[in-house]
C-alpha cells in the first residue's frame, strides 16, 4: 500500500515530485548556462585580431542606436578611425550595461571606460591640441550631458506617457510592449533613486532648457546645438540613413553585421 504519511497536508509523494521538479529545473539551468558559455567561446574565436567588437543593442528607427551611449562609443571609433565590427544583441555587460566591447579577447564595459582603454592601448589622443583648462571644461560638460541631461531625457521618455517612447522602438508590437514595460519599471526606480524622478514635469523641463542653453553657449562657434549635431552626423555618419532603414528599404537595420 502506498505511504499515506503527510506533512501539513502534503503527502510524501507530492514532496518527492516537487523535489524532482526543482532538481530538474536546476540541472536544466546549469546545462543552459554551460551551453551559452560554449556558444560564446565559439563566437569569440571568430573575432578578428586588433579589431573592436562593439556589443550593443540593435539599430533604431530614426537614429543608429536607441541608447545614447552606444552611439557615443561608435562615433568615437569612427572619429579615431579604429577598426571595429558591431555585434547587435541584448546581451548586457558584466555590469548589466550597454554598450561594452571586446578587444583581443579582453572585455571592457561602460562607454567612457572603453574610450579610456582604447586611448591608452592605442595611443589615441584627440584632445592633444587643447589646453589643460579646455580639457577640464570639456570634461565638465561631458559629465553635464551624461550624468544630468541624460536623466532628464530618461524622465521625458519613461516617467509619463509612453506613446512616443513606444513609437521609436524598432521592434514588433509584442516585443515592443514587453520591453518598454520592463524598461519603464527599472528606469522609473532608477529615476527616483537618482533624484530626477522626484521633480515635476515643469521642473525637469526647466533643467533641460538650462543644460541645452549652457551647451549652446559652450559651442558658440556654431549657430546652435542642432547645427553641431548635423555636422557630426554628416562628417562621421555618411551611412546614417542606411543604418536606420530596413533591408527592403535599401538599408541594413536588422541585418547581421560581419
Amino acid at each position: 500500500m502506498a505511504s499515506s504519511s503527510s506533512f501539513f497536508g502534503v503527502t510524501e509523494c507530492n514532496l518527492l515530485c516537487v523535489g524532482g521538479l526543482v532538481a530538474g529545473l536546476a540541472l536544466a539551468a546549469v546545462a543552459f548556462k554551460r551551453y551559452q558559455k560554449y556558444k560564446d567561446d565559439q563566437r569569440r574565436q571568430t573575432y578578428p585580431k586588433d579589431t573592436v567588437v562593439l556589443h550593443q543593442i540593435g539599430r533604431g528607427k530614426y537614429i543608429p542606436s536607441i541608447s545614447p551611449f552606444p552611439l557615443k562609443l561608435e562615433t568615437y571609433l569612427r572619429m579615431a578611425k579604429i577598426p571595429y565590427i558591431n555585434e547587435h544583441a541584448h546581451t548586457m555587460s558584466s555590469k548589466g550595461k550597454t554598450p561594452w566591447m571586446t578587444y583581443n579577447g579582453e572585455d571592457v564595459d561602460d562607454s567612457q571606460m572603453c574610450i579610456d582603454f582604447l586611448n591608452k592601448k592605442l595611443g589615441v589622443d584627440m584632445n592633444k591640441h587643447l589646453s589643460l583648462e579646455q580639457k577640464s571644461i570639456g570634461h565638465a560638460f561631458r559629465i553635464l550631458v551624461e550624468d544630468h541631461l541624460y536623466w532628464t531625457m530618461a524622465y521625458v521618455a519613461y516617467a509619463g506617457d509612453l506613446t512616443a517612447t513606444r513609437s521609436v522602438m524598432p521592434y514588433d508590437p509584442l516585443t515592443n510592449m514587453f520591453l518598454v514595460r520592463a524598461w519603464t519599471k527599472v528606469i522609473r526606480k532608477q529615476l527616483w533613486c537618482q533624484g530626477m524622478g522626484r521633480h515635476t514635469v515643469e521642473q525637469v523641463n526647466h533643467l533641460i532648457k538650462s543644460d541645452l542653453m549652457a551647451l549652446s553657449v559652450f559651442l558658440e562657434e556654431f549657430p546652435n546645438l542642432k547645427d553641431y549635431v548635423y555636422r557630426v552626423r554628416e562628417t562621421f555618419w555618411p551611412d546614417w540613413n542606411e543604418c536606420i532603414l530596413e533591408p527592403e528599404q535599401g538599408g541594413t537595420r536588422g541585418k547581421k553585421e560581419k
